[in-house]
């Protein structure tokens, strides 16, 4: 199926700088979809690309728990989208524990203690914050500081909301990266496997 709205690819902008932006971003996933859906309002295209920035120069994560937990979350929403692209940095690294994630129950055991923490909060994040309980934010506590608590709560729920954005444009893949089109949602975990398979 189609995105319900065509990105704006790399070239396809009136803005010189939108284009290039473009370019870059498409870099750090290998596909142009995403920052290209946010390309319909350039000037909000910037300020996302300006936070994910922030994020990956200034935060205090390893790239690699981000994005176990980011594909946390793309499984528990059902994010075909999300759950099919890979921050290209670190796809290497994190592929002997995808599967960990993407299941239907987190496996802790390939991850680091602070791994499985970020990937739990991810999970809870998700499905119901209200369900978080003082017990395991005292486990977060004994992994993180405070600070870094914040920023991973602050990164999750910029994650949860920006799936539902891929959701509900059932955002597909531009056929010009590693990723197969015609995504199917809700997610089929099944399909997925085959697609990492193929890789």
């Amino acid at each position: 199926m189609p995105s319900r709205i065509d990105p704006v690819l790399p070239g396809e902008a009136d803005d010189p700088e939108v284009n290039d932006l473009l370019r870059e971003t498409a870099d750090w996933y290998g596909d142009a979809a995403f920052f290209g859906a946010m390309a319909h309002r350039p000037a909000l295209l910037e300020g996302f690309v300006a936070l994910f920035e922030t994020v990956a120069e200034r935060g205090s994560f390893d790239p690699e728990l981000l994005e176990l937990a980011r594909l946390r979350v793309a499984a528990v929403h059902q994010c075909a989208y999300c759950a099919t692209v890979r921050t290209r940095e670190v796809a290497h690294a994190v592929a002997p524990r995808e599967a960990a994630v993407l299941g239907e129950e987190i496996d802790p055991a390939p991850l680091a203690e602070r791994e499985a923490l970020a990937v739990r909060f991810a999970d809870l994040m998700s499905r119901d914050p209200q369900r978080i309980t003082d017990d395991f934010f005292a486990d977060l506590r004994g992994a993180f500081t405070d600070a870094e608590i914040v920023e991973l709560g602050l990164f999750l729920a910029l994650e949860v909301g920006l799936d539902r954005f891929c959701i509900a444009l059932r955002l597909d893949t531009t056929g010009d990266g590693p990723y197969p089109t015609g995504l199917s949602y809700p997610f089929d975990r099944g399909d997925h496997e085959r697609t990492s398979a193929d890789e």
